[in-house]
């Protein structure tokens, strides 16, 4: 049965395991675009790009979107003359549609719960949005994620407010800046949807020092 964009949205806000989430967006990756975009009015992937580009002035910077869906993040980016951009999910439907898209330098197909098959400082950039949301992956890859972005580098994502402490994002972003690992550079709350009157959560840009 087809279900609405607001049902989708709540089905990915109720996922309780790994399973669930493979099931849903092998099931919404053809029409996620159009539920996100059209039904939704999804702000975040055009909004995280803009921070982004707003603070990368080389575009020829090598950029990884973590947890890229079908691609909207990218999309943004390459509108805004980045190209070389790296795609990074674990549901490969998903995959598939951002592929096709023709933007992407490379696809990896990767548990961001898992250690990345990955080379050190290999990044000179990041993006994430709708990742770092209810049932989905907590602040433990920021680890793995610093590992991989260079010094120097930049970090531009999105957190739902719901999961800030639940999922161990305010106590690891401490941790990470007391090591030196990280530093806030923006970290503002903001709507993620046209129609929203409350923010549901933070825009970030992080930098690894260098």
């Amino acid at each position: 049965m087809k279900q609405s964009p607001e049902e989708l949205l709540a089905r990915a806000y109720a996922l309780s395991d790994e399973a669930e989430a493979k099931a849903l967006y092998r099931d919404w990756a053809t029409t996620y675009d159009s539920a996100m975009l059209d039904g939704l009015g999804y702000l975040t992937p055009a909004c995280t790009a803009s921070s982004l580009a707003d603070s990368l002035q080389d575009t020829n910077a090598r950029i990884l979107d973590v947890g890229c869906g079908t691609g909207l993040a990218g999309v943004e980016l390459a509108s805004r003359g980045f190209k070389q951009i790296d795609a990074l999910d674990f549901s490969p439907e998903m995959l598939d549609v951002a592929g096709a898209r023709g933007i992407y330098a490379e696809r990896i197909e990767a548990d961001l719960n898992a250690p990345l098959a990955l080379a050190d400082a290999c990044y000179d950039a990041m993006i994430c949005t709708g990742t770092f949301t209810h049932a989905h992956v907590g602040a433990a890859c920021l680890d793995e994620l610093f590992r991989v972005l260079r010094p120097g580098g930049l970090f531009a994502c999105t957190v739902h407010k719901d999961v800030w402490q639940p999922a161990g994002f305010e106590d690891k972003i401490a941790e990470l800046e007391q090591a030196g690992t990280l530093e806030v550079l923006v970290h503002e709350p903001g709507t993620y949807y046209a129609a929203s009157t409350q923010s549901e959560g933070f825009y970030i840009l992080w930098r690894r020092p260098a």
